[in-house]
């Protein structure tokens, strides 16, 4: 049986890279903030006094414990640091605290040697909006990984959760086609091109995608593809290493992926 790594231990390609996450809407007010704070043996929970987290902390926890436990199985890691979890009441709580207007972020904010400088979650929690599912932790725990392009880390971490908003990603995926409302996934391994997609679209199709490739041609290869490729290398090299992961180029595995999904 082989042993898993630890995220001291894991070793990739990019070891010596130095990452800065793009952070140019980050303000530090939330370190400042009176949270109320639960500890379990994976998260230190920060939320807020009177707020639905507060009373559902149980719950979250609970759920939050199986998501990490989950995540490193499938990773084959181990992890001996524990997640910063932050849960804010509404986004208007969050963009006042911390600067974003998303339902929630991953921080890791440096990287180098496979080792954060942050190591922290940012969720938006209420009757309406709930976003303590898997992805933004698997953003977190994948980083022994490497950094790859958007493309795969996004992927991986809708593919772990498994669903979008509910939705089976490959059923999600099949109405977004039949929309015709999916980018090509050529132009999608250029990071520049994410700025103006749309969220609701680009999350489903790239977990469905993901869930493609590692159900038909097994994690290991993916693995090897995503510690291959990385945002400091030029599209042509990504390209390439995808190349030559599965002996086809994005374009062959795009047209397999979408006759299995019609």
């Amino acid at each position: 049986m082989e042993l898993k790594k630890s995220i001291a231990e894991e070793i990739d390609n990019n070891i010596f890279m130095k990452y800065l996450q793009d952070l140019s809407w980050y303000k530090p007010d939330y370190l400042n903030y009176d949270w109320l704070k639960n500890e379990s043996p994976h998260y230190i929970f920060n939320f807020q006094k009177n707020s639905l987290a507060e009373k559902n902390i149980k719950e979250i926890i609970e759920l939050k414990e199986k998501h990490y436990l989950k995540i490193l199985s499938f990773l084959e890691l181990d992890n001996n640091r524990k997640i910063d979890y932050y849960i804010y009441s509404s986004i208007q709580k969050k963009i006042l605290l911390i600067g974003d207007d998303s339902p929630g972020n991953a921080i890791w904010e440096e990287l180098e040697n496979n080792n954060p400088k942050k190591f922290e979650i940012h969720v938006v929690y209420n009757e309406k909006c709930k976003f303590i599912g898997e992805h933004e932790d698997a953003h977190l725990l994948s980083l022994p990984w490497g950094l790859s392009i958007y493309l795969f880390c996004e992927g991986l971490a809708q593919y772990v959760e498994n669903s979008f908003m509910g939705e089976d990603l490959n059923a999600a995926a099949k109405k977004l086609l039949q929309g015709n409302k999916l980018y090509p996934l050529e132009w999608l391994c250029a990071n520049s091109n994410w700025e103006n997609v749309e969220p609701t679209a680009i999350y489903p199709q790239v977990g469905s995608f993901i869930k493609y490739l590692i159900e038909s041609y097994g994690k290991e290869n993916f693995k090897k593809l995503y510690q291959n490729t990385s945002r400091k290398k030029e599209i042509a090299e990504n390209l390439l290493a995808i190349e030559k992961t599965y002996q086809k180029n994005v374009n062959q595995l795009e047209k397999e992926w979408l006759n299995f999904i019609k």
